[in-house]
């Protein structure tokens, strides 16, 4: 539990990674493993869904943002309905637009506003370890 309180850090902090997303799913098999947690694969799923997300900001703010456009999905994340399903909601909200989907598994969307997608991004993950951890918002 102690452990988990860095990822919480990082991501009031603004500096939460789609490496974090790794480390945190192998922190939480731990816990499932030692029963402080119940994780299910729907769960990892979920998780990998965000480290999706988490990656196509992190290519939108690097250097190169032209590589935005290559949103291949399956090489993180196994439920394409999950991740269907996140950037349908995202794209309602308005956090990403000119949404494709490719028929190789490719979405391609662009992010209007960085910060209000990362923030989106950073409160599901946070709201999702809330609900697993069974902590007090």
């Amino acid at each position: 539990m102690e452990k988990l309180h860095v990822f919480l850090d990082k991501l009031e902090k603004n500096e939460f990674t789609t490496r974090d997303i790794d480390l945190l799913l192998k922190q939480m098999a731990e816990d499932a493993k030692q029963g402080t947690i119940r994780m299910s694969k729907d769960d990892r799923q979920w998780f990998q869904t965000y480290a999706f997300g988490l990656q196509q900001f992190e290519v939108m703010c690097s250097k190169d943002p032209s590589k935005m456009r290559a949103g291949d999905w399956r090489q993180i994340a196994e439920d394409f309905s999950k991740i269907r399903f996140f950037v349908d909601d995202m794209e309602e909200r308005g956090l990403v637009n000119n949404v494709f989907w490719h028929v190789e598994g490719i979405v391609t969307f662009d992010i209007p506003d960085n910060f209000g997608y990362r923030n989106f991004v950073y409160c599901r993950i946070k709201s999702y370890l809330e609900k697993i951890y069974g902590l007090q918002k």
